[in-house]
């Protein structure tokens, strides 16, 4: 097996620790070893949890200038685009941007007791649609995710490809769905 990691000049100092154990704990590639084995607590039936999520910060990477750079410049040839590019007014966020989201998890919809943090890093392509990789680091533990989603959905879901801590070995689903005063209630499954 082989794993291969993107990283993107605008995750944070704080966010490649938790990316770096994340790509640890997915890619564990021994010979002869194979993946980790799941814990005993990962091996009992499924859980299920619900929590609820509100954006506490957003940062937008805008890549026009990467597009008009590459429009005269490309290594694929310098080919002719008699259209006129949308601007970022207009309809975005367009194919290469990236967007970081850092969100504040609570236990109930009174969004008063906090249990977490969660960091999704997204990359958007078509028709503002994003594959976007999630960290939740919820008491105690920390869970991976990853999943496509359009920009404009009020609804998503991701899969849990992994964990550490009390999450180590888990893997299941992340169903978000609006919620009450701005926040998402997030159904997590997890086996």
């Amino acid at each position: 097996m082989i794993c291969r990691l993107r990283v993107s000049e605008s995750l944070s100092k704080r966010t490649l620790p938790l990316l770096a154990a994340g790509i640890a704990s997915i890619c564990v590639c021994l010979p002869g070893v194979g993946f980790m084995a799941q814990s005993a607590e990962a091996a009992s039936a499924s859980q299920g949890m619900t929590l609820y999520s509100i954006a506490k910060s957003e940062q937008y990477v805008n890549n026009a200038d990467d597009r008009a750079r590459g429009k005269g410049n490309n290594p694929f040839g310098n080919f002719r685009d008699a259209t006129a590019t949308a601007t970022h007014q207009s309809g975005a966020p367009f194919p290469g941007d990236e967007a970081i989201y850092a969100f504040d998890v609570y236990a109930n919809d009174g969004l008063k007791k906090s249990v977490g943090t969660a960091v999704y890093t997204c990359q958007y392509n078509f028709n503002k649609n994003a594959w976007c990789d999630a960290v939740y680091e919820i008491n105690g533990g920390t869970l991976f995710g990853s999943g496509a989603f359009n920009f404009n959905a009020d609804t998503f879901a991701l899969g849990i490809t992994g964990g550490l801590g009390k999450y180590s070995g888990v893997t299941g689903g992340i169903r978000s769905m609006p919620g009450p005063s701005h926040s998402q209630r997030l159904i997590f499954t997890l086996g």
